[in-house]
């Protein structure tokens, strides 16, 4: 009896410890199981979290780590010490291994064409990893400064990250020749993640000062957001909510910050440049009305920019934009030196 209330209480403790943030570095989401995925670095797992906050484990086949993680259609990538392992985002079930001989990966993000790409925090390099191929390659090598989170921009074709230590600047790689370059240096030091909102500001987080800080999209006019954090390691942006996530690997906490940015799907205009956007069920388009002269992007819920037009002015009058598949999209409207984005969902 004594043997089995022994066992029962080890089955017990373990199960408590698998459900519990353990030194939390990375946060990504998934839309079709509204699921938040954390690495957990302090015991070797990945969790998943429910809309109603309750944590399971979702895989233990990590060796080192794990660090960053990449939700791409129903599969996720882990960075696993010198691996990238990916994971069937339904059941946990590994999908593939891919050794790249690297010292320690770090940050990962997706190009949206087939690519991941991978800091080496160690070796100060960035790999490029082809996910249909399983196949990486060393894309940019000689960094001076550590990279650490990193992001893939669409509208300039380029990569950007954070950096290590003091002084901290932010980086970028063109991903048409892999060519380096400062984006702006910052007084922050040791930045972890980097992620963007549906407007366009990029949100940075900074071990520094226990902060995060917003930059515009020009990498101007920081303002410091968030603070009285704990070592606030690769944060996420969730586009659909609003919502920034940040895992606190130093008090073993994720943490959850809202933003409140536009999210109205109704077909209400709004009042400074007094447009309408909606979808068209029947023809599957989005639907732009305007009484003033403008560009219209058009971004998908990763913030890949997937499509664009010059709109002359109208009134009463519905434009067809572009056929489009059911899902969740950021219409952004710019007139003169006035911006305005919204949320619209799609559905058939």
């Amino acid at each position: 009896m004594r043997k089995k209330l022994l066992q029962l209480f080890l089955f017990y403790s373990t199960l408590i410890s698998a459900q519990s943030y353990n030194s939390p570095e990375s946060v990504t989401w998934h839309q079709g199981t509204n699921q938040y995925f954390i690495s957990n670095n302090g015991n070797n797992r990945i969790l998943a979290r429910s809309p109603q906050g309750a944590l399971t484990n979702f895989t233990t086949n990590i060796s080192s780590g794990p660090h960053g993680l990449e939700v791409v259609a129903d599969t996720l990538y882990a960075c696993d010490g010198a691996s990238i392992k990916a994971f069937n985002i339904n059941n946990g079930s590994l999908v593939f291994a891919l050794n790249l001989g690297a010292s320690f990966l770090n940050g990962i993000c997706y190009d949206g064409n087939g690519h991941l790409f991978a800091t080496d925090f160690t070796a100060k390099t960035i790999y490029r990893i082809n996910v249909y191929q399983r196949t990486g390659n060393l894309f940019v090598s000689g960094l001076v400064k550590s990279p650490n989170g990193i992001i893939h921009d669409a509208a300039n074709n380029r990569l950007v990250w954070v950096t290590w230590g003091s002084s901290a600047p932010i980086m970028q790689a063109l991903l048409s020749d892999s060519s380096v370059s400062q984006v702006t240096a910052t007084s922050l030091g040791n930045c972890d993640g980097i992620v963007r909102d549906g407007q366009g500001n990029y949100y940075v987080s900074a071990w520094s000062t226990s902060s995060i800080y917003r930059f515009t999209n020009t990498f101007t006019s920081p303002t410091q957001v968030v603070t009285g954090l704990n070592s606030s390691a690769d944060i996420y942006y969730n586009l659909v909510t609003d919502t920034l996530a940040s895992p606190n690997s130093g008090s073993n906490t994720v943490t959850f910050h809202y933003f409140g940015l536009q999210t109205s799907t109704e077909q209400a205009p709004i009042e400074i440049l007094k447009w309408n956007v909606f979808p068209n069920p029947a023809t599957n388009n989005i639907m732009v009305s305007t009484s003033v002269a403008a560009q219209v992007i058009i971004y998908d819920v990763t913030g890949k920019q997937i499509f664009s037009t010059q709109l002359t002015a109208h009134k009463n009058e519905n434009i067809g934009v572009e056929k489009f598949s059911a899902g969740i999209y950021f219409v952004k409207l710019i007139s003169g030196e006035t911006t305005e984005t919204r949320k619209l969902v799609v559905t058939h």
